[in-house]
């Protein structure tokens, strides 16, 4: 962790990827849920594979690239390059489902965030891309809101991609089902994919960047059809 990550960075870490912040992020499994209804996930490794499978080579990769390239954009490179940017992310979405599921949160986690952290500079950002027809994917609206607040982008990264790890985690939990400490047990093994994720991402370009977790973007396709569903992704 950065040695200039201060007080306040810290707290608006912990509150805004936290799981209580209201985003719906318990509402999405990331086409896990699909996952586990076609017997791909039946048990805590086979979960865990998955989820590694999409920090490392899915979703997880792709947009902590975007995160980072937003944070930058936002900080210093001005209202085109942020643009660009959040086009990249809104298009970057292989399913209906991951389209929606980043779409929803990064409007709810702008809003929940405009509430108890009022700034006029994340504003003036996020109005540029209303104008421009571009609503901010999750990733890319946590970018605004982190460099806007001065959060250095490399914990910003790492915390989000922290963050989203638990989520599928917490979704896994409640799908096959697993204990908690199962949950736990997973979250702490996943712990130097979410760090590799981070870590690439950040030393990447987004030219760079792609996906090949291909089955975990069948599974979210599948999903759509689902006959019973608990979860929206």
């Amino acid at each position: 962790m950065p040695a200039d990550l201060g007080a306040p960075s810290l707290y608006r870490l912990m509150a805004w990827l936290s799981p209580g912040f209201p985003v719906g992020g318990y509402t999405y499994s990331h086409g896990i849920e699909y996952a586990v209804e076609a017997g791909l996930v039946v048990d805590g490794p086979s979960l865990q594979d998955w989820v590694a499978e999409i920090l490392c080579r899915g979703a997880g990769l792709v947009d902590a690239g975007l995160l980072t390239a937003a944070w930058d954009a936002a900080a210093n490179g001005g209202t085109e390059a942020l643009l660009r940017v959040a086009e990249r992310a809104a298009a970057w979405r292989s399913t209906a489902e991951t389209a929606l599921e980043s779409e929803a949160q990064g409007e709810a986690f702008l809003a929940a965030v405009a509430a108890g952290w009022p700034d006029p500079r994340r504003d003036a950002a996020v109005a540029a891309l209303s104008a421009a027809g571009v609503a901010p994917a999750y990733a890319v609206a946590v970018a605004i809101a982190g460099a806007c607040a001065e959060v250095p982008a490399e914990a910003l990264v790492r915390t989000y991609v922290q963050a989203f790890a638990a989520s599928l985690v917490s979704a896994g939990v409640k799908l096959i089902p697993l204990g908690q400490s199962e949950g736990v047990r997973i979250l702490a093994a996943l712990e130097p994919a979410v760090e590799q994720t981070a870590a690439l991402a950040q030393a990447a370009d987004l030219a760079d960047l792609g996906t090949s977790a291909w089955m975990t973007e069948w599974a979210s396709m599948r999903h759509e059809r689902q006959y019973t569903r608990l979860f929206r992704s």
